[in-house]
């Protein structure tokens, strides 16, 4: 009886312990007015957390081609936390990958867009509404 009464606690505790938000990751998460520097703006963008240490970036990555993108969230629990776009498709045979800063509520990402044999290089900044 206390075998099973003792599974079925623990059972209820590993269940409760895993969250889907992060609530680091949540402080990110919301509507931002941005521009993406020299080329657009301003937008309104859009980052939702997805789960864990994940996020998903809705922005005009390239001139008007609208994306969803993924990233990850790093040092979640540090004032400065760091974004990290992992090399992605996206629109077809483009290819997006880089990194940025959150702090603040003020974002800035660095990325890179592969167009064939063309190389874009392009800065977000955006400030959470």
């Amino acid at each position: 009886m206390k075998a099973k009464l003792f599974s079925i606690l623990l059972l209820a505790i590993l269940i409760s312990s895993c969250e889907k938000y992060d609530e680091d990751v949540m402080e990110i998460a919301g509507v931002y007015e941005a521009h993406v520097t020299g080329v657009a703006g301003p937008f309104s963008m859009v980052i939702s957390a997805d789960y864990g240490n994940s996020i998903k970036i809705d922005a005009p990555w390239l001139k008007d081609n609208w994306a969803l993108i993924s990233a990850d969230v790093r040092d979640k629990e540090d004032y400065s936390k760091r974004i990290v776009i992992y090399s992605q498709n996206f629109d077809g045979n483009k290819r997006i990958y880089g990194e940025g800063v959150f702090q603040n509520y003020t974002l800035q990402i660095d990325y890179t867009i592969v167009d064939g044999n063309d190389l874009y290089h392009y800065t977000l900044v955006g400030t959470k509404l």
